[in-house]
Order: C-alpha cells, then structure tokens, then sequence
C-alpha cells in the first residue's frame, strides 16, 4: 500500500515513559517527512505543549491539538478548525462538577483552549496531578465564568469519584459530548476528558486528509490511549503502541513496540525507509 500520510499522537506514543524522544524516532519521523510524505502530530495536548515537538522535528502540517477540538495551521498561524462544548452544555455539567467536588479544568473557547482555568480550592491534592497527568498549570480563579463555549473539560479525581460521574455523563450528556475516560482498574486516579459531540483525533484527521485531497486508505495513526480510538479505526492502517490501552489494541488494524522500545520507528521504517 502506498501510504501517502501519517498522524501520530505524542504522549506513550514518539515519547518515551521518561517524556524523551529517542534518536531512532526522531530520525525515522525526519526521514518519512524527507521523502515528502507529510506527518502530523494529532494529541491531547494543548497547542502551547505541541508546537515544541513539532518544530524539534521539523513538522510544517497543521496540528491537530485538545483531541481533535482544535486544527492549527503552522504556516498561517492561524486556527483552521475549532469544535466547542454548547455552552449551556457546559454549564450543566460544570455545576455538576462543582456539586461532586471534582478537580476539573477548562480550556476557553476565545483562546482556542490555550487559556487554562480552575476554581480556586480545587486539586488541593498531595500530589500535583495537573502536571502529572495533564502537564498543566492552571489559572485558579475564584469562579470560572464560561461566556463563551469551552473547547474542553478536564477532570482527574479519585475513582470512587470519577466514575459515577463518568456514567452520568454518558447517561445525560452523551449525545451532546464525547466523554473519554482514562484509568486502568486498578489506579490511583482516574481521568476524563470531555470534548465536543461527533468531535475526535478521527475527525480531525479526516479534515486534515480531506485537504490535502489525500484518500483514508492511504492513511496510516499510530497512538496508544483511548483517546486515539476514532482516529486509529478511521485511517487506513490504524496502529496501537504495545504500551497502549487493551481496547485500542483490541481494534487495531497492527500493534507496534512499545514507546520505549522505538515502536513508532520500526513501523517507519518498515513502511516507508
């Protein structure tokens, strides 16, 4: 097959356990982009926290940020596409948050999710978990007053917690979001993220694809969580990392090495080097 794009998520998937890219990844990533086949870089993360790995590799496409929520284009600097949480939406599930005492985030509408807000005396936790799971530093404000639709809403909070909202979510909300939870079993903590409906990495792939004129056979995703999902069952060669989570594996077209064992490298490589 002559795959003529590639979308690659960033956490557990190019990065290491240790959040470092190795020299095979990053040569292999290079090589690809250097036989003119375009890669794109589809995340979770925030535009602020992608563009860094982006310009390490050289990657000039637009970027697929907030899990497909958000598609910025490098070249113009500006949004191409963004997809928000209806606004009354969002302030029915924020009381709801609010009422269970969860630790959550949103990011602005009129930022294009680049501005972070908290309520103040939320995630007053031992550990620092906006970091640690959403690699954030949020602005705590007294209240957080939505005036405009939210691209997104974060949530990391003890199980017991978390996953009752979790089914009052999909209960309630979901046609009206996409609610990806996050957590093995057995975990200490657990997450949420809640995106807009009909809003995913598959989405935003598929906008970028349909841009580019480029058909879904001929496109290859590789990543690793459940918020990879859409995207890896869409594209034509969907990948899951070894490390990844057992339902993504479970509907993944080929499994790769894991993210410390150069897995996205030696798919590369067998594909395109």
């Amino acid at each position: 097959m002559n795959y003529r794009l590639v979308a690659l998520d960033i956490d557990g998937t190019i990065l290491t356990t240790e959040e470092e890219l190795t020299p095979r990844t990053r040569r292999a990533i290079m090589r690809v982009r250097e036989r003119g086949v375009p890669v794109v870089l589809a995340t979770g993360r925030r535009l602020i926290r992608t563009l860094p790995w982006a310009q390490a590799l050289g990657l000039t496409q637009p970027l697929i940020v907030h899990n497909g929520a958000v598609i910025y284009d490098q070249a113009s600097g500006k949004i191409l596409n963004q997809e928000e949480i209806d606004l009354k939406v969002a302030h029915s599930i924020q009381q709801e948050l609010e009422t269970r005492f969860l630790n959550y985030v949103i990011y602005t509408g009129e930022s294009a999710g680049e501005e972070v807000l908290a309520p103040s005396g939320t995630w007053q936790e031992p550990e620092n978990l906006l970091l640690r799971y959403l690699g954030e530093n949020a602005e705590f404000v007294d209240k957080v007053h939505l005036q405009v639709a939210p691209v997104r809403i974060s949530i990391v909070d003890r199980p017991q917690k978390v996953d009752p909202f979790y089914e009052v979510l999909t209960e309630n909300y979901g046609d009206q979001v996409n609610a990806m939870l996050f957590g093995a079993e057995r975990d200490k903590w657990r997450g949420i993220e809640i995106i807009p409906h009909n809003c995913s990495k598959g989405t935003g792939l598929a906008y970028l694809a349909e841009s580019l004129k480029i058909p879904q056979a001929s496109v290859v995703a590789i990543g690793d969580n459940v918020n990879d999902l859409e995207m890896i069952l869409w594209a034509g060669l969907g990948v899951a990392m070894e490390n990844g989570s057992p339902e993504l594996k479970a509907q993944a077209k080929q499994i790769a090495p894991s993210n410390d064992r150069d897995g996205v490298a030696e798919v590369l490589e067998e594909l395109f080097l």
